[in-house]
């Protein structure tokens, strides 16, 4: 199947081919078109002039048939058959033969044919010693001839055969140019369309009119500009996040410390500011998660884990923030038994909580998530699901970008970091695996995770 940059490519071809063909074919019709009707046009003033000049020498010979004493009415019949017999008149005079009539100098037809439709073409007068005593007029077209005919086709035919070889030579010169042009506007398109999706280490190579040059020199600073912009938000979020982590772990211990050293007065409060120290560092963590996917250098340390057992565990870990929530936290369906992986377990129990963070940001009270695993060929499907109402399927895609909030409810911005999808997505893709969500059978949203058992070899 090809690519959109070969369909944009191929389109830009053609679009431009078929403007420059266009072109070509009225650059060569056109005057063609005019070239024959000046043939036409000067073929027929061509026959006129003749006419008229046989038209002369005709009446001429009249004038001398009646002179010798032929009247006028019989004049024409006498001077055709005298044109028949004698050539000296000229060559053109026979083809009057049929197609003249003598008028009286009143009007009224003496001999020969009616004028058709297109009427008289041409008259001169027969005199005899100096006094006009007929008028002959050519009243028909003439008739063709086989010299006359080949003459316009041989002409015509040439025409047709200048323009074609024209229109050819145009033709050849649209496919170049349109070559040509396409191949820079395409490159541009790559790039642009590269720069677009992230990619700002993109090579724009300057080629083309000076305008599309420009074009490329111009996307070229903004990609590279954009390119250190993202270099330093990236690390800018690993140091951030690395410089919360220290304090926030400082601060979970010292929290450990007082505990065993000195019970607190209120012990509901204080374990309140455990709670909410422990969920900050968990948001620390998933930033630093999301920082280091993001650089590329997220670190998995891959080792012999069993996939029920991290199931339970997550289930159990998060166990008390459903049940604060008044959500029932369960596992789904779970094979009797699974065969070990090699996962990060660290990792994968992080990935869990991520998950489970996430269904409880949007399950209501009542509600309940359950936690599966399926086999398949040489992978697991660990699947979440939460009822409803859950997440408008529309928007599945974008909770796995970091920060991103279905709802705005209040409050949520201190429970909940925003990053527990795009966390998830970055450890699923360090173990090489994908995640998707859909509608669940339970009425909310359900993330499935497929991971495959061991790390690809290389």
């Amino acid at each position: 199947m090809p690519s959109l940059g070969e369909n944009i490519g191929v389109r830009l071809f053609a679009g431009l081919f078929l403007l420059l063909a266009g072109q070509a074919l009225l650059a060569a019709v056109l005057p063609g078109a005019v070239l024959v009707w000046n043939l036409d046009r000067g073929t027929t003033a061509y026959l006129d002039a003749q006419d008229r000049q046989s038209l002369t020498a005709f009446a001429a010979l009249a004038s001398a048939q009646i002179r010798n004493g032929i009247a006028p009415a019989q004049a024409l019949q006498a001077t055709e058959a005298a044109l028949k017999d004698n050539q000296a008149a000229g060559e053109a005079a026979p083809a009057l033969i049929g197609r003249v009539a003598l008028y009286a100098p009143g009007g009224a037809r003496l001999a020969g044919a009616a004028p058709d439709r297109a009427g008289i073409r041409a008259e001169r007068a027969v005199t005899v010693n100096g006094t006009p005593v007929a008028i002959a007029k050519i009243v028909r077209a003439p008739t063709s001839n086989p010299a006359s005919f080949g003459f316009v086709r041989d002409q015509v035919i040439g025409i047709v055969v200048a323009m074609s070889a024209i229109f050819l030579i145009l033709l050849v010169a649209g496919y170049i140019i349109a070559s040509r042009w396409t191949e820079p506007q395409l490159i541009l398109f790559r790039a642009s369309r590269a720069v677009a999706q992230g990619d700002y280490d993109v090579d724009v190579t300057e080629t083309g009119p000076a305008e599309t040059r420009a074009t490329m020199r111009n996307l070229g600073r903004i990609a590279r500009s954009f390119d250190r912009l993202e270099t330093a938000r990236r690390t800018w979020l690993v140091s951030v996040s690395e410089e919360l982590r220290k304090p926030v772990h400082a601060l979970g211990e010292r929290l450990a410390s007082i505990a065993r050293d000195s019970p607190p007065t209120d012990p509901e409060a204080f374990e309140d500011v455990v709670e909410g120290v422990r969920r900050l560092g968990e948001m620390a963590e998933d930033l630093h998660a999301v920082a280091l996917a993001d650089l590329g250098r997220l670190p998995v340390r891959f080792a012999t884990v069993d996939p029920i057992a991290l199931i339970h565990n997550a289930i159990w870990s998060s166990s008390k923030r459903a049940l604060a929530q008044r959500v029932t936290l369960e596992p789904g369906n779970l094979p009797q038994a699974t065969s070990p992986v090699k996962w990060d377990g660290a990792r994968i129990e992080q990935l869990f909580t991520a998950l489970i963070e996430n269904s409880l940001r949007y399950t209501p009270a009542g509600g309940r998530i359950q936690l599966g695993l399926e086999g398949q060929r040489n992978a697991w499907r660990l699947i979440i699901d939460d009822s409803a109402p859950g997440v408008d399927i529309g928007l599945a895609q974008q909770l796995f970008e970091p920060f991103y909030r279905a709802t705005t409810e209040p409050g949520e911005s201190v429970t909940s970091s925003g990053l527990g999808l795009a966390t998830a997505q970055a450890i699923v893709e360090a173990h090489h695996g994908r995640i998707e969500a859909g509608r669940s059978p339970i009425g909310g949203l359900r993330v499935t995770v497929i991971l495959p058992a061991a790390p690809p070899t290389a």
